[in-house]
């Protein structure tokens, strides 16, 4: 399916027993594929949900569209706990699914009043809210082609700069390297207590203990590294094993 193709307007079934159209006579109609037991669904559902309340009053209707072998309870578990009020439509036969394309959930369908598709969305683990939200106000005419594109491909956030957490550990390497290891120690604790949730700098802490010969602390410092960061690889205390379980 690609943005301009007509599409069959037509009356589906409801989740709750009655009938609805597709597309009907909204100046912009988004429609939004999910199904049931997957986060990302879940996730841009509840997105939907904000911007059905952002959008109230405006020439806009959504509707969502799950395949007929979807189980029936579950689906109205997971749009309650999204909190939509759109409709839901059932495809029965997943004959609008095969019209549509629709092969990966959720994917958001966006149609003119002319029932042309307007744009296609994909998920997105990031920023999909917003691509939504701009692809809607691209087909009201709110904004322009300059202002869709800048909302679709945001400016990448710069790169964040090393904490004082960061800078203590370095410099505490460095004392530690030229055999300076109150020093390091001196700065390995400075380095936790300006940012206490940092697995560096406990791992640093770890090793800088270790290597003053002060074992007990070490590990200790070592087993809240590990708490805060499972992934951790931190360097092995040579001089002080950790105890047999």
């Amino acid at each position: 399916m690609q943005p301009g193709e007509p599409l069959r307007d037509r009356s589906m079934p409801t989740l709750d027993g009655g009938q609805a159209p597709l597309l009907g006579k909204a100046r912009v109609s988004v429609v939004v594929f999910f199904r049931t037991g997957q986060d990302h669904s879940l996730q841009v559902l509840r997105q939907m949900a904000a911007l059905e309340r952002e959008l109230a009053g405006q020439p806009v209707r959504f509707v969502g569209v799950v395949s007929e072998g979807e189980p029936r309870g579950e689906v109205r578990a997971l749009v309650t706990e999204a909190g939509v009020k759109m409709p839901i439509l059932v495809d029965r036969g997943d004959e609008l699914y095969g019209e549509w394309a629709v092969a990966l959930h959720p994917v958001v369908g966006i149609a003119g009043a002319d029932h042309r598709l307007a744009s296609y969305q994909h998920f997105l683990k990031i920023n999909m809210l917003d691509a939504v939200r701009a692809r809607i106000q691209h087909a009201l005419g709110t904004i322009g082609d300059r202002e869709l594109d800048r909302a679709l491909h945001p400016p990448a956030a710069p790169p964040r700069p090393p904490s004082v957490a960061h800078h203590r550990v370095a410099l505490g390497r460095a004392l530690l390297a030229r055999g300076r290891v109150d020093q390091a120690v001196d700065s390995a604790h400075k380095a936790v207590e300006a940012d206490p949730r940092s697995a560096e700098a406990q791992a640093f802490l770890a090793e800088a203990l270790a290597a003053a010969g002060r074992c007990p602390d070490a590990l200790a410092a070592l087993a809240r590294a590990r708490a805060l960061d499972p992934a951790l690889r931190p360097a092995p205390l040579a001089r002080c094993p950790a105890p047999e379980r």
